[in-house]
Protein backbone atom coordinates (compact mmCIF):
# COMPACT_ATOMS: atom_id res chain seq x y z
CA UNK A 1 0.00 0.00 0.00
CA UNK A 2 1.31 3.42 -0.95
CA UNK A 3 1.79 6.02 1.77
CA UNK A 4 0.04 9.07 1.18
CA UNK A 5 2.48 11.99 1.95
CA UNK A 6 2.04 13.97 5.17
CA UNK A 7 1.77 17.53 4.28
CA UNK A 8 3.00 20.94 6.74
CA UNK A 9 2.03 23.91 5.72
CA UNK A 10 3.56 27.34 7.76
CA UNK A 11 1.61 30.38 7.89
CA UNK A 12 2.78 33.38 9.53
CA UNK A 13 0.07 35.87 10.86
CA UNK A 14 -0.27 39.57 12.52
CA UNK A 15 0.36 38.77 15.85
CA UNK A 16 -2.37 41.61 17.34
CA UNK A 17 -4.94 40.52 15.14
CA UNK A 18 -4.28 36.84 14.10
CA UNK A 19 -4.96 37.43 10.05
CA UNK A 20 -2.90 35.19 7.82
CA UNK A 21 0.05 37.59 6.07
CA UNK A 22 1.84 34.40 4.16
CA UNK A 23 2.67 30.62 3.51
CA UNK A 24 6.80 30.30 4.32
CA UNK A 25 8.24 27.17 2.92
CA UNK A 26 10.50 26.45 6.07
CA UNK A 27 12.33 23.21 6.47
CA UNK A 28 14.45 21.54 9.30
CA UNK A 29 11.47 22.44 11.80
CA UNK A 30 10.57 21.13 15.33
CA UNK A 31 7.98 22.05 17.37
CA UNK A 32 6.50 21.28 20.72
CA UNK A 33 3.20 21.34 22.96
CA UNK A 34 3.50 20.61 26.80
CA UNK A 35 0.89 20.98 29.46
CA UNK A 36 0.67 24.39 31.53
CA UNK A 37 3.86 25.22 29.46
CA UNK A 38 4.12 27.35 26.43
CA UNK A 39 6.26 25.04 23.90
CA UNK A 40 8.83 26.12 21.48
CA UNK A 41 9.02 26.02 17.27
CA UNK A 42 12.65 25.96 15.48
CA UNK A 43 12.96 26.34 11.69
CA UNK A 44 15.09 27.55 9.22
CA UNK A 45 14.29 29.82 5.97
CA UNK A 46 16.53 29.55 3.18
CA UNK A 47 16.83 33.15 1.84
CA UNK A 48 19.58 32.63 -1.01
CA UNK A 49 16.39 30.66 -3.09
CA UNK A 50 15.29 33.32 -5.22
CA UNK A 51 11.90 32.24 -4.34
CA UNK A 52 11.91 33.30 -1.58
CA UNK A 53 12.93 37.09 -2.06
CA UNK A 54 9.05 37.68 -2.75
CA UNK A 55 7.54 36.76 0.21
CA UNK A 56 9.03 39.64 2.23
CA UNK A 57 10.70 37.32 5.11
CA UNK A 58 12.26 40.13 7.47
CA UNK A 59 8.85 41.84 7.60
CA UNK A 60 6.58 38.69 8.09
CA UNK A 61 9.26 37.14 10.46
CA UNK A 62 9.44 40.44 13.10
CA UNK A 63 9.91 39.08 16.68
CA UNK A 64 7.14 40.18 18.77
CA UNK A 65 4.89 41.31 15.92
CA UNK A 66 4.74 38.05 13.95
CA UNK A 67 2.71 34.92 14.48
CA UNK A 68 3.36 31.23 13.36
CA UNK A 69 0.70 28.57 12.89
CA UNK A 70 1.65 24.88 11.75
CA UNK A 71 -0.65 23.02 9.67
CA UNK A 72 -0.50 19.36 9.44
CA UNK A 73 -3.16 17.64 6.47
CA UNK A 74 -5.23 20.59 7.35
CA UNK A 75 -5.32 20.35 10.72
CA UNK A 76 -3.85 23.15 13.23
CA UNK A 77 -1.46 21.44 15.65
CA UNK A 78 1.17 24.36 16.35
CA UNK A 79 0.69 28.17 17.37
CA UNK A 80 2.75 30.70 18.79
CA UNK A 81 4.84 33.93 18.25
CA UNK A 82 7.74 34.65 16.52
CA UNK A 83 10.45 36.07 19.49
CA UNK A 84 14.24 35.19 17.37
CA UNK A 85 15.69 35.61 14.26
CA UNK A 86 19.07 35.06 13.19
CA UNK A 87 20.10 35.81 10.08
CA UNK A 88 23.84 33.95 8.82
CA UNK A 89 24.93 35.67 5.83
CA UNK A 90 27.59 32.45 4.75
CA UNK A 91 24.75 30.02 4.48
CA UNK A 92 22.39 32.54 3.80
CA UNK A 93 19.52 31.20 5.88
CA UNK A 94 17.36 32.94 8.87
CA UNK A 95 16.58 30.68 11.94
CA UNK A 96 13.14 31.32 13.71
CA UNK A 97 12.49 30.91 16.95
CA UNK A 98 9.00 30.99 18.22
CA UNK A 99 7.24 30.14 21.41
CA UNK A 100 3.36 29.03 22.23
CA UNK A 101 1.18 31.98 23.28
CA UNK A 102 1.52 31.57 26.87
CA UNK A 103 4.85 33.09 26.24
CA UNK A 104 3.26 36.24 25.55
CA UNK A 105 1.39 36.61 29.14
CA UNK A 106 4.93 35.95 30.74
CA UNK A 107 5.37 39.76 29.34
CA UNK A 108 2.17 40.74 30.90
CA UNK A 109 1.88 42.09 34.62
CA UNK A 110 -1.37 41.05 36.82
CA UNK A 111 -2.42 44.75 37.42
CA UNK A 112 -6.45 45.43 37.35
CA UNK A 113 -7.61 46.77 33.62
CA UNK A 114 -8.38 50.22 34.54
CA UNK A 115 -4.73 50.91 36.13
CA UNK A 116 -3.30 54.40 35.47
CA UNK A 117 0.31 53.75 33.97
CA UNK A 118 0.69 57.86 34.13
CA UNK A 119 0.01 57.41 38.42
CA UNK A 120 1.76 53.91 39.13
CA UNK A 121 1.47 53.81 42.57
CA UNK A 122 1.51 49.85 42.49
CA UNK A 123 0.93 49.64 46.47
CA UNK A 124 -2.60 50.65 46.03
CA UNK A 125 -3.70 48.40 43.32
CA UNK A 126 -4.34 44.76 43.50
CA UNK A 127 -5.97 41.84 41.57
CA UNK A 128 -8.24 39.70 44.31
CA UNK A 129 -10.18 37.01 43.89
CA UNK A 130 -12.33 35.55 46.53
CA UNK A 131 -14.21 32.18 47.01
CA UNK A 132 -13.36 31.87 42.92
CA UNK A 133 -13.42 28.70 41.20
CA UNK A 134 -10.45 28.66 40.02
CA UNK A 135 -11.08 27.99 36.58
CA UNK A 136 -12.89 30.68 36.40
CA UNK A 137 -9.85 32.34 38.44
CA UNK A 138 -7.63 31.04 35.02
CA UNK A 139 -9.85 32.54 32.90
CA UNK A 140 -9.90 35.87 34.08
CA UNK A 141 -6.01 36.13 34.46
CA UNK A 142 -5.74 36.29 31.34
CA UNK A 143 -8.91 38.61 30.58
CA UNK A 144 -7.81 40.73 32.41
CA UNK A 145 -4.58 40.94 30.88
CA UNK A 146 -6.07 41.32 27.63
CA UNK A 147 -8.16 43.82 28.96
CA UNK A 148 -5.51 46.72 28.75
CA UNK A 149 -5.55 49.03 26.07
CA UNK A 150 -3.38 46.98 22.67
CA UNK A 151 -3.23 44.26 25.42
CA UNK A 152 -5.85 41.83 23.17
CA UNK A 153 -4.06 39.00 21.38
CA UNK A 154 -7.21 37.45 20.77
CA UNK A 155 -7.02 34.79 22.91
CA UNK A 156 -10.92 33.35 23.67
CA UNK A 157 -12.14 30.65 26.40
CA UNK A 158 -12.92 27.49 25.21
CA UNK A 159 -15.64 26.86 27.75
CA UNK A 160 -17.11 28.10 30.78
CA UNK A 161 -16.94 25.36 32.63
CA UNK A 162 -16.39 24.93 36.46
CA UNK A 163 -13.83 22.82 38.87
CA UNK A 164 -16.06 23.25 42.06
CA UNK A 165 -12.89 23.97 43.51
CA UNK A 166 -12.90 27.83 45.07
CA UNK A 167 -9.77 29.73 46.12
CA UNK A 168 -9.01 33.23 47.54
CA UNK A 169 -6.53 34.70 46.04
CA UNK A 170 -4.77 37.99 46.27
CA UNK A 171 -2.07 39.47 43.11
CA UNK A 172 -1.18 43.08 44.33
CA UNK A 173 0.07 45.12 42.21
CA UNK A 174 3.79 45.74 44.20
CA UNK A 175 4.79 42.03 43.40
CA UNK A 176 4.57 42.84 39.43
CA UNK A 177 3.98 38.82 39.15
CA UNK A 178 3.89 37.85 35.23
CA UNK A 179 0.31 36.69 33.89
CA UNK A 180 2.14 33.67 33.24
CA UNK A 181 3.41 32.99 36.66
CA UNK A 182 0.37 33.56 38.41
CA UNK A 183 -1.17 30.80 35.77
CA UNK A 184 1.49 28.37 36.39
CA UNK A 185 1.25 28.20 40.24
CA UNK A 186 -2.25 27.84 39.79
CA UNK A 187 -1.98 24.94 38.14
CA UNK A 188 1.11 23.88 40.83
CA UNK A 189 -1.81 24.06 43.65
CA UNK A 190 -2.78 20.58 45.03
CA UNK A 191 -5.80 19.79 42.37
CA UNK A 192 -4.77 22.85 40.58
CA UNK A 193 -6.29 23.13 36.79
CA UNK A 194 -4.55 22.25 34.17
CA UNK A 195 -4.37 25.34 31.07
CA UNK A 196 -3.45 24.74 27.19
CA UNK A 197 -3.40 27.40 25.11
CA UNK A 198 -4.19 25.85 21.43
CA UNK A 199 -5.78 27.22 17.89
CA UNK A 200 -8.14 25.43 15.83
CA UNK A 201 -9.51 27.06 12.63
CA UNK A 202 -12.87 28.96 13.16
CA UNK A 203 -16.61 28.52 11.05
CA UNK A 204 -15.07 31.65 8.81
CA UNK A 205 -11.84 29.60 8.10
CA UNK A 206 -9.48 32.15 10.19
CA UNK A 207 -7.22 30.10 13.15
CA UNK A 208 -8.48 30.96 16.64
CA UNK A 209 -7.52 31.30 19.97
CA UNK A 210 -8.26 29.20 22.30
CA UNK A 211 -7.47 29.08 26.42
CA UNK A 212 -8.60 25.49 27.48
CA UNK A 213 -8.86 25.23 31.10
CA UNK A 214 -9.36 21.64 32.62
CA UNK A 215 -11.87 20.92 35.41
CA UNK A 216 -9.21 20.36 36.85
CA UNK A 217 -7.94 17.82 34.71
CA UNK A 218 -7.51 18.28 30.09
CA UNK A 219 -7.70 15.01 28.56
CA UNK A 220 -10.10 13.16 26.14
CA UNK A 221 -13.39 11.28 27.66
CA UNK A 222 -13.14 7.44 27.42
CA UNK A 223 -11.04 5.11 26.05
CA UNK A 224 -7.84 5.80 25.80
CA UNK A 225 -5.13 6.42 23.25
CA UNK A 226 -2.94 3.10 22.51
CA UNK A 227 0.41 2.50 21.92
CA UNK A 228 2.06 -0.92 21.23
CA UNK A 229 5.99 -1.65 20.91
CA UNK A 230 6.36 -2.94 17.93
CA UNK A 231 3.33 -1.19 16.04
CA UNK A 232 2.86 2.29 16.68
CA UNK A 233 5.59 2.50 19.20
CA UNK A 234 8.67 2.83 17.30
CA UNK A 235 10.97 3.29 20.46
CA UNK A 236 10.99 4.25 23.86
CA UNK A 237 13.22 5.39 26.74
CA UNK A 238 12.67 4.94 30.50
CA UNK A 239 14.55 6.97 33.09
CA UNK A 240 14.60 6.70 36.39
CA UNK A 241 15.44 9.41 39.09
CA UNK A 242 15.33 8.65 42.50
CA UNK A 243 18.37 11.77 43.29
CA UNK A 244 15.49 14.07 43.71
CA UNK A 245 13.25 12.00 46.27
CA UNK A 246 11.55 13.10 49.89
CA UNK A 247 9.23 12.45 51.71
CA UNK A 248 9.17 15.39 54.13
CA UNK A 249 8.85 18.67 52.47
CA UNK A 250 9.25 21.87 53.65
CA UNK A 251 6.99 25.39 51.91
CA UNK A 252 8.76 28.28 52.89
CA UNK A 253 5.91 31.30 52.70
CA UNK A 254 6.16 35.25 53.45
CA UNK A 255 9.38 35.99 55.64
CA UNK A 256 8.10 38.29 58.57
CA UNK A 257 9.50 40.67 61.22
CA UNK A 258 10.39 37.91 63.53
CA UNK A 259 9.78 34.78 61.62
CA UNK A 260 8.37 32.82 58.17
CA UNK A 261 5.71 31.13 57.54
CA UNK A 262 6.03 27.49 57.11
CA UNK A 263 4.21 24.18 56.23
CA UNK A 264 5.43 20.68 56.37
CA UNK A 265 4.54 17.86 54.22
CA UNK A 266 5.18 13.97 55.34
CA UNK A 267 4.79 10.69 53.88
CA UNK A 268 6.50 8.11 56.60
CA UNK A 269 5.05 5.15 54.61
CA UNK A 270 7.60 5.08 51.90
CA UNK A 271 10.02 2.99 53.48
CA UNK A 272 12.74 4.53 52.56
CA UNK A 273 15.05 6.79 55.08
CA UNK A 274 13.90 9.95 55.98
CA UNK A 275 15.13 12.66 53.04
CA UNK A 276 13.44 16.77 52.67
CA UNK A 277 13.68 19.19 50.66
CA UNK A 278 12.41 22.78 50.34
CA UNK A 279 10.06 25.19 47.89
CA UNK A 280 9.88 28.30 47.97
CA UNK A 281 6.42 30.29 47.65
CA UNK A 282 7.65 33.90 49.46
CA UNK A 283 4.78 35.84 48.48
CA UNK A 284 2.07 33.57 50.03
CA UNK A 285 0.83 34.48 52.91
CA UNK A 286 -2.19 31.99 53.33
CA UNK A 287 -1.43 28.75 55.45
CA UNK A 288 -4.39 26.84 53.79
CA UNK A 289 -2.36 27.64 50.44
CA UNK A 290 1.09 26.81 51.64
CA UNK A 291 -0.17 23.59 52.94
CA UNK A 292 -1.41 22.54 49.46
CA UNK A 293 1.61 23.48 48.01
CA UNK A 294 3.59 21.58 50.44
CA UNK A 295 0.93 18.61 49.86
CA UNK A 296 1.52 18.81 45.93
CA UNK A 297 4.98 18.78 45.90
CA UNK A 298 5.60 15.87 48.22
CA UNK A 299 3.35 14.12 45.50
CA UNK A 300 6.15 14.94 42.66
CA UNK A 301 8.67 13.82 44.97
CA UNK A 302 7.89 11.35 47.19
CA UNK A 303 9.12 8.21 44.84
CA UNK A 304 11.26 7.48 42.16
CA UNK A 305 10.45 10.03 38.84
CA UNK A 306 9.82 7.65 36.06
CA UNK A 307 9.18 9.54 32.72
CA UNK A 308 9.11 7.50 29.62
CA UNK A 309 9.75 9.23 26.23
CA UNK A 310 7.73 7.44 23.70
CA UNK A 311 8.76 7.56 20.02
CA UNK A 312 5.46 6.78 18.10
CA UNK A 313 4.08 6.69 14.28
CA UNK A 314 2.40 9.77 13.15
CA UNK A 315 0.59 8.52 10.72
CA UNK A 316 -0.90 5.00 12.25
CA UNK A 317 -3.76 5.56 14.92
CA UNK A 318 -3.76 7.15 16.74
CA UNK A 319 -2.84 10.15 14.13
CA UNK A 320 -0.96 13.11 15.46
CA UNK A 321 -4.00 16.14 15.62
CA UNK A 322 -6.24 13.05 17.25
CA UNK A 323 -4.78 13.76 20.69
CA UNK A 324 -3.21 16.12 23.12
CA UNK A 325 -1.26 17.03 25.85
CA UNK A 326 -3.33 16.06 28.94
CA UNK A 327 -4.64 12.55 26.99
CA UNK A 328 -5.03 9.32 28.83
CA UNK A 329 -3.00 6.62 26.58
CA UNK A 330 -1.84 2.75 27.28
CA UNK A 331 1.38 1.59 26.68
CA UNK A 332 2.12 -2.44 25.45
CA UNK A 333 5.57 -3.16 25.53
CA UNK A 334 7.63 -6.71 25.66
CA UNK A 335 10.77 -6.44 25.20
CA UNK A 336 13.67 -7.31 26.92
CA UNK A 337 13.96 -4.56 29.53
CA UNK A 338 10.24 -5.94 29.83
CA UNK A 339 10.45 -9.83 29.03
CA UNK A 340 7.39 -10.68 30.91
CA UNK A 341 5.52 -8.22 29.28
CA UNK A 342 3.54 -5.17 30.52
CA UNK A 343 0.91 -2.44 30.32
CA UNK A 344 0.53 0.66 31.67
CA UNK A 345 -1.55 3.88 31.81
CA UNK A 346 0.46 6.95 31.09
CA UNK A 347 -1.15 10.71 30.48
CA UNK A 348 0.85 12.79 27.47
CA UNK A 349 2.29 15.89 28.58
CA UNK A 350 4.65 16.75 26.27
CA UNK A 351 4.44 16.24 22.27
CA UNK A 352 7.41 16.99 20.50
CA UNK A 353 7.30 16.78 16.32
CA UNK A 354 9.90 17.21 13.79
CA UNK A 355 8.61 16.49 10.40
CA UNK A 356 11.20 15.72 8.73
CA UNK A 357 12.14 17.95 4.86
CA UNK A 358 11.31 14.83 2.96
CA UNK A 359 8.69 11.82 2.98
CA UNK A 360 8.99 9.38 5.48
CA UNK A 361 11.03 11.29 8.35
CA UNK A 362 8.27 12.61 10.68
CA UNK A 363 8.49 12.26 13.98
CA UNK A 364 6.87 11.97 17.26
CA UNK A 365 8.18 11.73 20.54
CA UNK A 366 5.94 11.96 23.39
CA UNK A 367 6.91 12.88 27.07
CA UNK A 368 4.30 11.15 29.63
CA UNK A 369 3.16 10.51 33.13
CA UNK A 370 3.07 8.76 35.86
CA UNK A 371 4.97 6.18 36.55
CA UNK A 372 6.10 6.88 40.10
CA UNK A 373 7.51 3.89 39.86
CA UNK A 374 8.32 1.03 37.61
CA UNK A 375 4.91 -1.05 36.69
Amino acid sequence: MTRTPTRYTYYTADFATGAITDELPLYDATFSTELNESGEFRARLPLGDPRIGVHRPRELTEPGRAALYVERDGVLVWGGVIWTVKYTSADQHLEIGAAGFLSYFDHRRVLPADFDPAAPDLALVNVPFTDRDQCDIARDLVAIAQAHPGGDIRVRPESTARSGITRTLVYPGSDLKSTGEALRELASLEDGPDFLFDMAYGSDGRPVRRLRVGTPHLGQQGTPHVWEYGANLIGYTWPADGASTANRVFALGEQGESNQLVAVAEDPATGRPLTETEVSYVHLTDADLLHSQARSALAAVSAPVVLPELTVRADLEPVLGSYQVGDDALVVIKDVFFPEGTRFGVRITGIEVTPGNDAGEEQVQLTVTPATSTP
